[in-house]
């Protein structure tokens, strides 16, 4: 059984992440109570995302669900431990951090707010990571690369080619 669609967002008050169960159509921060309105609009009539729940702009990408931390905290100890264990520390970190990306499920983030949606129905899907989108929208006239935006956005668009 798989859990409710749910987005997490930083709240652009006071910077706390804020996590939803969606099924509402506003958002509170837990901290400092600031509301803040979905965007419904952006779901398709089997549940698939069309664009952010948090900011509605289309274009979003997928990656693993993998916490960041966590691998950092697995290559730090072994390589402390390395010298104490002959480097095989390092092998048994590199096979971890394998296993566990492998395992990990895929979320689907937002280029523009960074809003992460979790267990929403596919279709559609969306590529993953795409750099000349991301310069695109960080950029704008000065990107060096940035194609311009799809029509309907990143809805089941071909992965990047690099």
């Amino acid at each position: 059984m798989t859990d409710a669609p749910r987005v997490d967002f930083d709240c652009e008050q006071c910077g706390a992440r804020v996590h939803v169960v969606v099924g509402s159509a506003e958002a509170a921060c837990a901290r400092c109570k600031e509301a803040r309105v979905l965007e419904p609009a952006q779901l398709s009539d089997a549940g698939g995302l069309l664009g952010c729940r948090v900011c509605g702009h289309p274009e979003l990408y997928t990656r693993k669900d993998f916490p960041k931390p966590l691998g950092f905290a697995i290559v730090g100890v072994a390589a402390v431990l390395a010298p104490f264990t002959s480097y095989i520390s390092l092998g048994v970190a590199a096979l971890l951090d394998s296993a566990l990306y492998f395992t990990m499920p895929e979320l689907v983030a937002c280029y523009v707010c960074d809003a992460r949606h979790r267990d929403f129905p596919q279709p559609p899907k969306h590529p993953r990571f795409d750099r000349e989108i991301d310069e695109r929208l960080k950029y704008g006239k000065r990107a060096v690369m940035g194609r311009a935006m799809r029509e309907g956005g990143t809805a089941d668009a071909p992965d990047p080619e690099h």
